[in-house]
């Protein structure tokens, strides 16, 4: 039960500096949009700009590293999330086997 615990507070911690990463990746691509947009304002339309904004590479490389960054908190999430069941699990299960005395269920009382 203990080691399902801390795994589980393991993962949570862990959870935390995925979620941390994936808003400094959100900043970081938004640096690189608008940074992509003024060098782009030189384009007739608005569209054209978000065009050639997208194709930059430093735009790419912050669109990759979010989508990294999203996919490891969403793992992490679904770690940490089947640690907390399993320990719920063991811990009903330790409940079950070791909560209850003879005297609490009805053989103890009735010795039937």
């Amino acid at each position: 039960m203990v080691d399902f615990v801390n795994w589980a507070a393991y993962a949570g911690g862990q959870l935390a500096l995925a979620a941390v990463n994936e808003k400094e990746c959100e900043g970081h691509l938004a640096v690189a949009q608008a940074r992509a947009a003024v060098a782009a304002r030189a384009e007739k339309t608005v569209a054209a700009q978000k065009a050639v904004a997208a194709d930059d590479p430093d735009v790419q490389e912050a669109t990759a590293a979010l989508t990294e960054a999203y996919a490891r908190r969403k793992i992490l999430e679904a770690v940490h999330a089947g640690l907390e069941t399993k320990g719920r699990v063991v811990s009903r299960e330790l409940t079950r086997r070791t909560g209850t005395s003879s005297l609490e269920n009805r053989t103890g009382k009735w010795g039937t």
